[in-house]
């Protein structure tokens, strides 16, 4: 390819690799994105000498000024419209218009400079919100060509301003056509291009080593805390039925991921079916009035969290008895990482007993810390708090926690209810099931009458809850295309006595109004139903469309149990082999890249020297001791042997001899003049006047001649032919070659010369 051609499309590609990435991290509207590459391809034509590029230079130069100006005064007042919080949508919006302005304004090196200053702010927007390992790739490609860019700018910058190239040592230096230059394919080739990708891969381990092993500095350091940003919204404080809760395959967008070890260790089938049952439960409700599910905020029903060495105990004052297990035995244990949410609930499999947060310390320069904050009816949000604040009644003051990463401890409800996790409903506060009782006075008499008639005969709580689950299974079935009947005020009355047919909201709203009509207190509860397994990442990933909805029924002694009356609905369980690799590595980004802190440094630090044996194993045992310093020991001895032996190695390269005639300088095999100098250079070598080698063809001849080398002039003339083919890429005629062959005879070096290279090889000169 033309030199040219090549840094036009080493420079656009650029530019297409950092929009493309700040597109891939969320910060472009899809709209915008569209027109940005589309300008992108049509600058492409935008050539100073084009019609395109005569038209916009000319007519075009005054109206591009103005719209430039139009659209920097617009995003100064959106900056200015949302302080103190700026917004830097309008920011990012400017920088894609600027890029692609100055792709249509393409007239010097200094434009293309600045398109690679605008490309570096967008790769470097796309830096601070990348919530995707797409961007690694990105980053990745981004590295590469700015190595090969700015190399090309650098020698086309050198060739416009002053180029000059000599033909030969007889031939004068001449100026050379920029345009000539510019259209050669001889400037670059294919070595350049891999020499340099090779120099791009050092930068980018370098990167990652200085990432590695820097100190992570806060965001608030610079901007004064984080910004987060929305991604879902559907667990606020208050539900309305039928705006989400049914399983749609059309949002795949991930909601969070978790680790959970139990699950690894079980066989295809066996996992399968615990996929099925896992319930993430998320927001609780307790008020329940014309299809609105919302919260009491009653002081009775808050949560205590109770600390236990690393984890906080979930609590519920008055509903626990004493239970028969000890606090974390029978529990499943999950490593959860939020991606796709920006709700302040901490997700936990149903039901959660304990959290751990394994990152508590922020690291250095951070302007918030994570908290964990009791809200209502066992549900633990998660908040980021300024620093500067320690007092946990702001907790409604504190910023959603998005990007979060904690453990959770859980037990199913289940199948680990047994007396005595529970108070008998006899023996409660009133006070405290009043929330979980009550029912709407607007509601109609019909639902009232049919709870009754549901639980007819059924004495027990749980029999109750029985009774209506195999009621709404063997009437309604599961649909989300619903169509309200306007004559029915409330829709959970159109559910049940005219729709027969709905999502989840309306199963669980059905099951819990149903139960409190019948005496058993109840509430509401949002989250998300079983996950998709990567056996490469071992853990769960579960996605938006997962969302879910189900009851929690009092069943005194039993204590609170899961009550899930929708129907069963089959979704995919697993990945394929593609899809494992591109979930595992966006788990591994979150983890190790957006969530990678000073505080993970430091246990990566630990870690690794633990693994070394130069830090001690916990627990100061003496038998630790002893074969921490025995690892300690073969650390040190390996390392000194590994220095030994390079040392070794770069003293045998440096003493081993030299042949001079092993360092000859050769050209190209096959070419006739020089396999004759080649063969010139063995003749005088053999006869005692070898070339030194940091000698220089025309030094060897200049030496040549002041010895009185006998038969110099066709060494001089062997010479000058094989300068200018090496060096000026001449061609010798082979008459010429054949006609020196046949002189080579001629050149016989003279005792005196001989003499002289003698005692230079003995003194060492």
């Amino acid at each position: 390819m033309r030199f040219q051609a090549t840094h036009k499309l080493a420079s656009y590609v650029l530019v297409a690799v950092a929009m493309a990435s700040l597109a891939a991290a969320g910060l472009v509207a899809p709209l915008a994105a569209a027109l940005a590459f589309a300008g992108l391809l049509l600058s492409w034509f935008a050539e100073p000498t084009s019609f395109l590029g005569v038209l916009i230079a000319g007519r075009g130069a005054l109206p591009a000024r103005l719209i430039a100006v139009a659209f920097l005064a617009l995003t100064v007042w959106e900056v200015a419209a949302h302080l103190p919080e700026p917004d830097l949508s309008p920011i990012i919006s400017l920088l894609l218009f600027l890029v692609v302005f100055k792709l249509f304004h393409r007239r010097s090196n200094r434009d293309y400079l600045h398109l690679y200053i605008l490309s570096f702010l967008l790769i470097l927007a796309a830096a601070a919100f990348a919530q995707s390992a797409v961007f690694l790739v990105g980053f990745w490609l981004y590295v590469l060509l700015t190595t090969w860019t700015l190399m090309l700018f650098h020698l086309r910058r050198e060739m416009e301003e002053n180029y000059l190239v000599k033909h030969s040592t007889q031939a004068p230096s001449q100026k050379v056509g920029v345009h000539r230059i510019l259209n050669s394919r001889r400037v670059v080739g294919r070595w350049f291009f891999v020499l340099t990708a090779g120099v791009a891969v050092v930068i980018f381990a370098g990167a990652l080593v200085t990432f590695m092993l820097v100190p992570r500095v806060g965001a608030g350091f610079v901007l004064g805390g984080p910004k987060p940003r929305r991604f879902l919204v559907g667990f606020s404080d208050e539900v309305a039925l039928g705006q989400s809760g049914f399983l749609s395959s059309d949002n795949r967008a991930v909601a969070l991921r978790a680790t959970v070890p139990r699950l690894a260790s079980l066989d295809a089938a066996a996992r399968d079916r615990e996929l099925e049952n896992l319930y993430w439960r998320g927001t609780v409700y307790d008020t329940y009035d014309h299809g609105h599910w919302a919260r009491s905020r009653t002081p009775g029903l808050a949560t205590d969290l109770e600390p236990l060495g690393r984890q906080w105990m979930v609590k519920e004052p008055g509903f626990r008895g004493s239970s028969p297990f000890p606090p974390l035995a029978n529990t499943i244990r999950q490593e959860i990482d939020i991606v796709g949410l920006q709700v302040p609930v901490a997700f936990g499999l149903d039901q959660p007993i304990a959290f751990e947060l394994q990152d508590a310390q922020p690291g250095v320069g951070a302007a918030a810390e994570l908290r964990l904050v009791p809200r209502w009816s066992s549900e633990v949000a998660l908040r980021l708090f300024s620093r500067a604040s320690s007092s946990v009644s702001e907790s409604e003051e504190g910023r959603t926690a998005g990007g979060a990463h904690y453990v959770v401890f859980s037990r199913d409800s289940l199948a680990h209810a047994s007396a005595q996790s529970g108070m008998p409903i006899d023996e409660l506060d009133p006070d405290l099931l009043r929330p979980y009782l009550a029912l709407p006075s607007e509601l109609s008499p019909r639902v009232q009458a049919l709870a009754r008639t549901i639980t007819a005969g059924k004495p027990s709580a749980s029999a109750k809850l029985q009774a209506v689950i195999d009621w709404l299974g063997r009437t309604h079935g599961y649909s989300t295309q619903l169509k309200r009947h306007t004559a029915v005020a409330d829709p959970l009355e159109d559910f049940l006595f005219e729709q027969k047919a709905g999502h989840c909201e309306y199963f669980a709203s059905a099951a819990a109004v149903l139960l409190r009509a019948a005496g058993v207190p109840t509430r509401y509860v949002n989250g998300f139903l079983g996950g998709e397994w990567n056996a490469l990442g071992e853990h769960v990933t579960v996605r938006q469309n997962r969302a879910h909805s189900w009851a929690e029924a009092y069943l005194g002694e039993f204590g609170w149990v899961r009550v899930d009356a929708t129907p069963s609905i089959k979704a995919s369980r697993s990945m394929s082999r593609l899809s494992e690799m591109v979930d595992s590595l966006e788990l591994w980004w979150s983890r190790w890249v957006v969530s990678y802190d000073f505080a993970r440094q430091i246990d990566l630090a630990r870690s690794l020297g633990k693994r070394l044996g130069l830090l001690p194993s916990p627990g100061g045992r003496a038998a630790d001791g002893a074969l921490s310093w025995r690892r300690h020991k073969v650390g040190f001895i390996n390392g000194a042997a590994a220095l030994v032996l390079g040392f070794g190695v770069m003293q045998w390269r440096r003493r081993r001899p030299r042949r001079s005639e092993e360092r000859i300088r050769r050209i190209p095999s096959g070419t006739p003049v020089g396999q004759l100098y080649e063969k010139a250079l063995r003749r005088l070598a053999a006869g005692g006047f070898p070339r030194r080698p940091s000698e220089t063809p025309r030094e060897y001849l200049e030496r040549a001649r002041t010895v009185g080398l006998q038969g110099w002039e066709v060494l001089e003339r062997i010479t000058a032919h094989y300068e200018d083919a090496r060096f000026g890429g001449a061609l010798v005629e082979e008459g010429i070659v054949r006609a020196l062959a046949r002189r080579i005879a001629e050149l016989v070096p003279s005792s005196e010369a001989t003499g002289i290279t003698k005692v230079t090889a003995v003194t060492g000169g």
